[in-house]
């Protein structure tokens, strides 16, 4: 399912960084508060369905990028 991500915040945990010097001089470039960026997800059909529901009730899910662990 393509889909399109939205980019919100600079956060560190659950507090956001983004009027901090820090979280400024990370805006400077292209993740800052409403780029959005191409995506794909990989769903089954039963998820993609679900999905497909929740949107159209007016629900919008959040996402963030997490950088896996080596």
């Amino acid at each position: 399912m393509k889909i399109k991500l939205v980019f919100d915040d600079w956060r560190r945990g659950m507090k956001s960084i983004y009027q901090t010097e820090e979280g400024i001089e990370m805006s400077m470039g292209n993740f800052h508060s409403g780029t959005t960026f191409n995506a794909e997800i990989i769903l089954d059909s039963e998820e993609e369905k679900d999905l497909r529901e929740s949107l159209k009730s007016g629900a919008t899910p959040v996402f963030y990028i997490s950088k896996e662990v080596d």
